[in-house]
């Protein structure tokens, strides 16, 4: 791996580029950018009628580093021109700080992922990514609307004690193995409609103090919605095919699980007041 905190290699933006054009593993910390860091600006292939897309195969790491431009890594011109990103390795920015615009949408990253502790100002995109390795968005934080629609996580996705300000866009994300959102802390719209959740799901200890929408989701294996702080939350027209614990949730407005249908166990309510909850057409199947 070529390291630019200790090699003769330019630290600037310049240097990076380099690195990337000769297919060299990047590592770069405590530096700023102040520029624009696109990814789409190197060599593309053409993949379908107007749609093109930037390999790369260096192995980027950023660690302690501030981004003051955007960060680009998907790109539409008004011609109706599409440039995608692959990165063939592994992509990290540990501890870094985004304040302008950051887009990976569509990206495909068949390394694994690492945002621990990122600080995200403005709109971030990761909607219509691949994951094809563990993803840890752990302590993350998003101060700018974020969006991960239609992503597909294959491994592990970890959003671990991650804070989001505004609206957090989750709708149709399919996760195939396990996902961590224990001790995340939803205080705009929260939007998980539709997912399909294939490993154990866990969000114990969350806090949802705006509005939480759960609706039309599938969770196939354990799923774990313990001592959770809900102001507003639909759960409608769900289905839980694993173990399932929603205990000592507290409900400052109202809760919906209508028409949601729980193979083994379905939600303990005792701890809330039935005037805040619809059961509404649910089904529990107890088998046991």
């Amino acid at each position: 791996m070529t390291n630019c905190a200790s090699s003769n290699i330019s630290k600037d933006k310049a240097g990076f580029e380099d690195l990337i054009i000769a297919g060299q593993d990047v590592f770069i910390e405590d530096q700023t950018f102040n520029g624009d860091i696109d990814f789409t600006q190197f060599e593309k292939n053409l993949i379908s009628e107007g749609i093109y897309q930037v390999r790369i195969v260096s192995s980027i790491t950023f660690q302690n580093c501030t981004f003051n431009g955007k960060v680009i890594a998907y790109k539409k011109n008004s011609d109706n021109v599409t440039v995608l990103t692959f990165f063939q390795s592994n992509l990290s920015f540990i501890d870094c700080e985004f304040n302008d615009e950051v887009s990976f949408r569509a990206s495909s990253v068949l390394g694994r992922v690492d945002f621990t502790k990122a600080a995200f100002s403005k709109t971030t995109s990761f909607e219509e990514c691949t994951f094809f390795q563990n993803a840890y968005f752990r302590g993350s934080t998003y101060h700018g609307e974020l969006r991960f629609q239609n992503a597909v996580f294959m491994q592990k996705a970890n959003f671990l004690n991650a804070e989001f300000d505004v609206t957090a866009s989750f709708q149709h994300v399919i996760f195939h193995a396990e996902t961590q959102f224990s001790s995340a802390r939803f205080m705009g719209y929260a939007d998980f409609g539709s997912l399909s959740c294939h490993g154990n799901f866990y969000a114990n200890n969350a806090e949802f103090a705006d509005r939480a929408v759960f609706n039309n989701s599938f969770f196939g294996r354990q799923t774990e919605l313990n001592n959770i702080n809900f102001n507003y939350c639909e759960i409608k027209n769900c289905r839980f095919f694993g173990r399932t614990r929603i205990a000592e949730t507290s409900v400052a407005g109202h809760l919906f699980f209508d028409n949601s249908f729980f193979l083994l166990d379905g939600p303990d309510t005792t701890a809330i007041d039935m005037e805040r909850i619809s059961l509404e057409g649910v089904i529990i199947n107890n088998t046991d």
